[in-house]
């Protein structure tokens, strides 16, 4: 009798993880809080604009809830990261949440032996993420509700995309916040702001800033790695950084 409900209990177990497994990708979009619970101020220690990374990194379409465009809100996920008690370690969870509160996904324990708090979160927080990627999580498109003005010819949802442009060689910036790039062998964030983007060298625990990305008239134009560049996107989000003295420079974006 052990043995049976010992099995049945393995089989319950195993058949959540898989259901929620295979209903992430189910949902179009994570939000992530500008603050969480076991900190005392908001993205301290970067942890916020890390995790939104993080889950834009493994397939998830990620928000602060500031930033959501007007969707049903039951059509994603809300993320949190937790602190779980360790005399010796620091250790994090990320838990995902549907809009009604129900725990979905419960991720693996992060756990650093780092002694500074901001190094131990990160590092903590890293770690809580690598499951992920055997996830395989690909979200479908967020689908944006049109004004209440709209015509009925028009009546059907938006997909949250950009907009087009007329030249085929050259595209608008990514659109979400966090974007993925590499540059000889090196991992970058192109994270999007007002105005433009910022360049992160993510190859190391600690995000360092490497540029800056702005929007003119005549296109982008940016500082970066300590050098003037024209800048602009291709079809494929590659970023091209362009300087009349040395060859161009291109960072591959990262699906």
């Amino acid at each position: 009798m052990k043995h049976f409900f010992l099995t049945l209990a393995i089989s319950i177990t195993c058949f959540h993880f898989s259901m929620a497994q295979k209903s992430l990708s189910d949902y179009s979009f994570v939000v992530v809080p500008d603050k969480f619970e076991f900190l005392s101020k908001a993205n301290q220690y970067q942890l916020n604009d890390m995790t939104k990374y993080y889950f834009a990194k493994n397939g998830f379409n990620t928000y602060y809830f500031s930033e959501l465009p007007r969707v049903d809100n039951c059509d994603g996920l809300w993320a949190d990261v937790v602190s779980v008690s360790g005399f010796i370690r620091t250790k994090i969870m990320v838990i995902l949440k549907d809009c009604k509160g129900n725990e979905v996904f419960r991720g693996e324990t992060g756990a650093s032996k780092q002694k500074e708090y901001k190094k131990a979160y990160q590092d903590a927080l890293r770690k809580a993420f690598i499951g992920f990627k055997e996830l395989a999580v690909k979200q479908k498109s967020v689908q944006v509700k049109l004004n209440p003005t709209t015509t009925n010819q028009d009546a059907a949802l938006d997909v949250f995309s950009p907009t087009p442009t007329k030249d085929p060689k050259v595209s608008e910036g990514p659109v979400n916040q966090f974007n993925g790039y590499t540059y000889n062998s090196k991992a970058y964030l192109l994270k999007k702001v007002d105005g433009g983007y910022n360049l992160y060298d993510a190859s190391t625990e600690d995000l360092v800033l490497k540029g800056t990305i702005e929007y003119t008239k005549t296109g982008y134009t940016g500082v970066i790695f300590d050098h003037k560049f024209q800048c602009h996107f291709l079809e494929n989000k590659d970023l091209v950084l362009i300087d009349q003295d040395q060859e161009p420079i291109t960072l591959v974006f990262q699906n």
